[in-house]
């Protein structure tokens, strides 16, 4: 063979050599290039006057870690769980107090066809996240694209766990949209329970038999850390270096320690080693007292916010499968003893000792922000007067139906005592079980002899709550809108398919109920109300309903209203890091580590530069969150313009600049985006510095792997021909 031949024909193998060892990557890029992961701008922040300060910490009263199971579904575990809130994400945030949802995996959504279809719009370059040790031992890192079949996979585990009561299913429209229709149509149950829901990678949740039992040894999320490292009781997190939210988050690593009791977790803020906290009462105990001595100037405590407002419904629940007798069946026996409670005394008892720190709960059962969104005056005074202290009236009440006092004893109109009644809380919730207490001191003013025993937090929350296993017992409920408070509080569990309430459950004892823990049975048009309000978007008719609902809990008074479990009990130091909502800029409600959605406020939590005054901070504040909600809404590319970024280096002028972008606060839409491509998987492998990362990107194609293929055979034909012809020509 000549010598040319052989250099053509080496050539050739040379170019399928380079070809095939090259192909891998031309695919991998091309698949790669219509939505590659970007580098968050934030990856490369560098803030050197921050090298001397503490690693921001974060502690709440909480259970221990299970590190080697990060199962979201799994027994036991909420939405609002740590260290959980920090990997992964839902598709809306909504505030807790106001109910107000802000777009975030979502983009947007819409209801349609009678409410019955629900469809949401995914945002675009997102990726699921996680860098350490792999199930198979390796070091490695993952990204994986989120898409419309993380969320499909997502709410079918979800559905499976937690039941469908609306008879939901789920649809992929295309990668970017999703349908829920609904066989009947819940508005409420859209926006806070699945926009509320983590999203989890069908990568590790699809086809799943049993959810709940399911081990998922390492946490993969779309949030703004990843899980460095973990133990029973504390866990570190990285910055996620390809979060979606451009410039966002400032603070580059935390530490998230178990506080066991609310002590340890306030000895951790007095000695800086927590910067943030979430910790309850320990009773009468000031914040002065607590952590606040250590650094008054810059460390501060919330039990709500200054004026008093705000708070987690809290009542005392009346059994009424046990006590179904006269006088407890009695409008006016339960008005009585709501008049026998001094709650002013119990809030200083039980909240922090300040008395706004626990304001009283009016008969409407809502909060203050709730309640003036939603109620008119009229029915506002209307719930307030029934938590006003005045013993002498109560005790007129109870002796003008025939109840009299004996011998300090509360007695039948035949002289026989009423007997001793249980009221039952956890020792461990200081702040609750002390309300306990001081609510069994006050209604021994009126004769009642209530006896008030500590359960477990399982026996509490099972066979106690759940079972109807109690008398008495006083706890919370949960908010975002009057129908939730309602519906957890008052809304007994409904026989399937019908509107009618379950009464053989409600009375009877040991059968769990998740809902109405006092098992009263409404009226049924307060029942009928709540349907309709789960039915319609419209907000003066839902407004209509809410006030004749309230109306007829004031009338009823199915519980006795108490105080408000302070909410947020809220801790934070401004010394070393800024952003907080705080009363001097107090911009969302979602301030406890252990809440849903508290990343509203930890997206703009930053170091404090050197010198800045607390005008500045405020200012910074202000601008971190408008620009946030900016570019949430799609009115701006970034969170973080050089302005809010030139607001955090060190100054000792005043900044007076804040941002101009503005959002419309909205919670459904009617916009639609539709966006249609082919998904292509494919693994690549690649090296950090010396340790071998496997990197499984799975993302969409606008060139799809077949075509690709189709051009390297045709180079390949092509080489040949040209081989062919030089040889004729020799």
């Amino acid at each position: 063979m000549n010598k040319k031949i052989k250099n053509v024909i080496g050539l050739t193998a040379l170019i399928l050599m380079a070809l095939s060892a090259f192909m891998p990557f031309i695919i991998s890029s091309r698949v790669v290039n219509s939505q590659s992961p970007q580098l968050n701008p934030a990856a490369s922040y560098s803030f050197p006057w921050a090298s001397s300060y503490p690693t921001f910490g974060v502690t709440t009263g909480s259970g221990p870690i299970v590190p080697n199971n990060w199962n979201v579904f799994g027994v036991g575990e909420r939405s609002d769980d740590i260290p959980y809130e920090f990997i992964f994400e839902t598709l809306g945030i909504a505030d807790f107090m106001t109910g107000q949802v802000y777009p975030w995996l979502a983009t947007n959504w819409t209801f349609t066809d009678n409410n019955t279809n629900f469809i949401v719009y995914l945002r675009h370059g997102v990726y699921f996240y996680y860098n350490g040790t792999l199930p198979n031992g390796t070091q490695g890192q993952i990204l994986w694209p989120f898409s419309a079949k993380d969320v499909v996979a997502t709410y079918q585990d979800y559905f499976k766990v937690y039941g469908n009561p609306f008879n939901v299913t789920v649809t992929e429209v295309n990668p970017y949209e999703v349908i829920f229709h609904f066989g009947k149509p819940n508005v409420q149950y859209a926006l806070y329970d699945l926009l509320e829901q983590f999203i989890v990678p069908w990568e590790q949740y699809a086809n799943l038999t049993n959810p709940a039992v399911a081990v998922i040894p390492i946490p993969v999320g779309t949030g703004p850390y990843y899980l460095a490292k973990a133990t029973e009781t504390q866990a570190t997190f990285y910055r996620n270096p390809y979060y979606w939210i451009p410039g966002r988050p400032f603070i580059s690593t935390f530490t998230y320690y178990v506080g066991i009791s609310n002590a340890q977790a306030y000895g951790l803020l007095a000695k800086g080693i927590a910067q943030w906290g979430g910790t309850g009462s320990t009773g009468s105990t000031p914040f002065s007292q607590l952590f606040t001595y250590a650094n008054p100037q810059y460390y501060h405590g919330m039990a709500s916010i200054g004026n008093g407002s705000g708070g987690q419904p809290s009542f005392l629940w009346i059994n009424f499968a046990r006590l179904n007798y006269w006088p407890w069946n009695e409008t006016w026996f339960r008005y009585a003893l709501s008049l026998a409670l001094n709650r002013t005394q119990i809030s200083l008892g039980s909240q922090f000792g300040i008395p706004t720190g626990a304001p009283p709960t009016p008969a409407d059962f809502l909060p203050s922000p709730m309640e003036e969104i939603w109620l008119n005056s009229t029915i506002i005074q209307e719930a307030h007067q029934v938590d006003q202290y005045n013993l002498t009236e109560a005790i007129q009440i109870l002796e003008s139906h025939g109840l009299k006092i004996i011998n300090g004893k509360l007695s039948f109109p035949n002289g026989t005592p009423l007997p001793t009644y249980t009221m039952i809380n956890y020792q461990g919730f200081s702040d609750t079980y002390a309300t306990t207490q001081l609510i069994a001191e006050d209604l021994a003013q009126i004769g009642l002899q209530i006896n008030v025993v500590s359960e477990t937090p399982s026996q509490m929350f099972g066979p106690a709550l759940d079972g109807g296993q109690y008398d008495l017992i006083y706890w919370i409920t949960n908010a975002y809108s009057p129908y939730y408070v309602w519906e957890s509080a008052f809304i007994p569990p409904l026989i399937p398919g019908t509107d009618q309430p379950n009464v053989t459950a409600l009375e009877t004892i040991g059968v769990y109920v998740y809902s109405d823990f006092g098992r009263w049975i409404p009226p049924k048009e307060f029942i009928d109300l709540w349907i309709q309000a789960g039915d319609t978007t419209n907000v003066t008719l839902l407004k209509q309903i809410y006030n004749k609902m309230a109306a007829i809990l004031i009338k009823d008074l199915p519980a006795i209203p108490v105080v408000f479990d302070a909410y947020p009990r809220y801790e934070y130091e401004e010394q070393y890091y800024i952003g907080f909502s705080t009363p001097q800029y107090f911009y969302t409600w979602n301030v406890e580590p252990w809440i849903g959605g508290n990343l509203l406020m930890l997206m703009n939590l930053a170091p404090r530069p050197p010198g800045m005054s607390n005008a500045q901070v405020v200012a910074y504040t202000k601008a971190a969150w408008q620009d946030l909600l900016a570019f949430i809404y799609g009115k701006a590319n970034t969170a973080t313009p050089p302005s809010l970024l030139a607001m955090l280096q060190p100054s000792t002028s005043t900044v007076t600049q804040t941002s101009t972008s503005t959002s419309t606060v909205t919670t459904t839409s009617t916009s639609t985006v539709t966006t249609t491509s082919v998904s292509t998987s494919v693994t690549t492998t690649t090296s950090m510095s010396t340790t071998s990362v496997t990197s499984t990107v799975s993302t969409s194609s606008g060139l799809s792997t077949g075509v690709i293929a189709g051009i390297i055979v045709v180079i390949i034909v092509i080489i040949a021909v040209v081989a062919y012809v030089v040889v004729r020509r020799r």
